[in-house]
């Protein structure tokens, strides 16, 4: 599948979708500062994307996630009491397509 380079207002885009959470990520960035700070970081975040489309590789380090379990109820003893909270990279959201653009690539 071929997927045109990214443009920068695409990445504005999605920085729109981001949540104002003061907590942080993995790398340690809150969702609202990457809001704050999105016409600075548009141009480096669309070259890294594009370079990421061009190449095929996605960036290891926002491969990794931290899961903490969480209790639900009953037991605690019991594994299957627990849901699972994942913590990822923040800026993982910018190698998220929009769905809009893959279905008209892939003509739909």
């Amino acid at each position: 599948m071929f997927l045109h380079p990214v443009r920068e207002n695409e990445v504005k885009k999605v920085a729109g979708y981001l949540k104002n959470k003061l907590t942080a990520g993995l790398d340690d960035v809150p969702e609202y500062v990457i809001k704050q700070c999105i016409d600075q970081l548009t141009t480096p975040l669309t070259d890294i994307y594009n370079s990421s489309l061009e190449s095929g590789i996605f960036p290891d380090k926002l491969k990794i996630a931290k899961v903490l379990p969480v209790h639900k109820r009953g037991a605690a003893r019991e594994f299957s009491n627990y849901r699972p909270i994942l913590f990822i990279h923040s800026f993982i959201y910018f190698h998220s397509v929009d769905p809009y653009r893959v279905k008209s690539t892939l003509r739909i």
